[in-house]
């Protein structure tokens, strides 16, 4: 590699990590993601830092964990002194770019990126249909005209598959029926229910009212609406979500066409990722919010599609667990540019380069502020933070005196999480290997109370909901 390269980072929404045809996925075609995975590496390990898109996303622009950026669900608001990645990359000499989905509150993108496309009003939740179709324009746009000197960054936040969640929204309001009612489509072309559509419901008390009951406090009206759902209902929520998946896959072929055809593949680095998964009817759960694999897993590929940067081609790495925290060092490995001290992640540099390198031996995920999970080589751990009697608006942990329910599953021998193993006294020394590895993990953290007043009244109305079934179970 001659001089620093342009990088590129291209990200879906809700895009869970089998979902991919270079992985086997039978059910959709990914052409062109299945060409960043044939010229680079693929993790297999790769966890979100938290499942759902603002939290997430804060841990993308900052490297940190979501106790610490003051994003730790939707609504939550970026602490105002952390510097972000396009702050510091345009600091170290790169031209930082944006377009599409950014969605990290109380950071104006405006203020830390050179914007080629992000709406007169700020693209949110959804509408991929148009959004992503600008967003390709403008990129080709950019990419056909680029002729800096300096290399680019630039990040590319297309919206689909998370249209997926409007789908589900048609269903609040009224019966739908099936689509084979409907003909709409044939049962033989729909994709079969999960294995793990059954569950094992003892599920933690954060789960369960965030989730679960009829007055759920994350997407109730939904979940009233499929209550009646049939096979075939889930059934056709998977067959359109890999449409969604086919639907942006095709718009990241048009920019890797124009990256071709401009020369600027030559030295570019790709990095592709997603900000959380899709439940998509395992445990039958819809969305994301939960510490289920189908929500935390993602892709994570580094590749280019040419020979000028050292990246191993064609690669399933299955060994390292990689997080979202890990993409900021990761850029600012390949730009030469200084990580802020307190950053949690880790370069992956060289692992895509194929040096043997010291490596964490967990993926550590957060999840609705008081959510926690290890996800080690064998097992996965997920956990709940009690609610404190006098809120204090400080992200909690480490403090195992206030850890509520738990759940075990062995990745190994359980791949779907269908069978808690907690209170199996056969685990017990398992559960606390994993609990002191959370615990470790939680004493590294930087949290600071949150002080912005959109997310202290989340953090107040959810927490009086979960005292309320602490103490009286329901």
């Amino acid at each position: 590699m001659s001089k620093r390269p342009n990088i590129l980072f291209i990200n879906t929404d809700q895009h869970s990590w089998d979902a991919l045809s270079a992985y086997g996925n039978p059910y959709l075609q990914t052409p062109n993601i299945d060409e960043l995975h044939r010229n680079g590496t693929s993790f297999q390990r790769s966890f979100c830092a938290d499942p759902v898109c603002a939290a997430a996303r804060s841990s993308w622009a900052t490297g940190l964990y979501t106790s610490e950026t003051g994003v730790p669900f939707n609504g939550g608001s970026l602490h105002p002194e952390i510097r972000d990645l396009g702050q510091v990359l345009n600091a170290g000499g790169y031209r930082a770019f944006h377009c599409g989905k950014w969605h990290v509150p109380g950071r104006d993108v405006r203020e830390s990126f050179q914007v080629l496309y992000y709406g007169q009003r700020d693209i949110g939740a959804g509408g991929a249909a148009y959004y992503d179709s600008a967003s390709t324009h403008a990129v080709t746009d950019f990419l056909t005209n680029y002729n800096a000197d300096e290399p680019f960054y630039l990040q590319i936040g297309y919206v689909d598959p998370h249209d997926v969640c409007e789908y589900l929204h048609n269903h609040e309001e009224k019966r739908i029926p099936n689509p084979v009612e409907q003909g709409i489509v044939s049962e033989d072309a729909l994709p079969p229910l999960p294995e793990n559509f059954n569950y094992d419901e003892r599920e933690t008390v954060l789960h369960r009212v965030c989730r679960r009951v009829d007055d759920a406090l994350i997407h109730a009206a939904i979940l009233k609406g499929i209550r009646d759902w049939d096979e075939l209902h889930w059934r056709y929520l998977r067959w359109n979500y890999y449409r969604f998946i086919e639907k942006v896959d095709a718009e990241i072929g048009r920019v890797l066409a124009v990256l071709q055809a401009t020369g600027l593949h030559e030295n570019t680095l790709i990095i592709f990722s997603a900000d959380h998964g899709e439940a998509c009817g395992s445990h039958q759960m819809f969305q994301k919010f939960t510490l289920y694999e189908e929500s935390v897993r993602v892709p994570f590929i580094v590749a280019c599609l040419s020979d000028s940067i050292a990246v191993e081609k064609n690669q399933m790495n299955e060994t390292h667990f990689v997080s979202g925290v890990d993409l900021f060092p990761t850029v600012c490995d390949y730009a030469d540019v200084d990580v802020p001290e307190q950053v949690q992640g880790m370069s992956v540099r060289p692992i895509v380069e194929g040096k043997d390198v010291a490596w964490r031996d967990y993926a550590y995920i957060e999840s609705n502020y008081w959510g926690r999970a290890i996800v080690s080589e064998r097992y996965k751990y997920v956990t709940e933070y009690k609610p404190k009697a006098v809120e204090d608006f400080s992200p909690p942990g480490p403090d195992a005196e206030q850890l509520g329910l738990a759940q075990l599953f062995d990745r190994q021998n359980d791949p779907g999480e269908t069978e808690n193993l907690v209170g199996n006294a056969i685990y017990n020394e398992d559960v606390k290997i994993c609990r002191d590895k959370l615990l470790t993990q939680e004493a590294k953290l930087h949290r600071q109370q949150i002080g912005h007043p959109s997310p202290k009244q989340v953090i107040s109305n959810w927490g009086e909901r979960l005292r309320t079934y602490w103490e009286h179970g329901r």
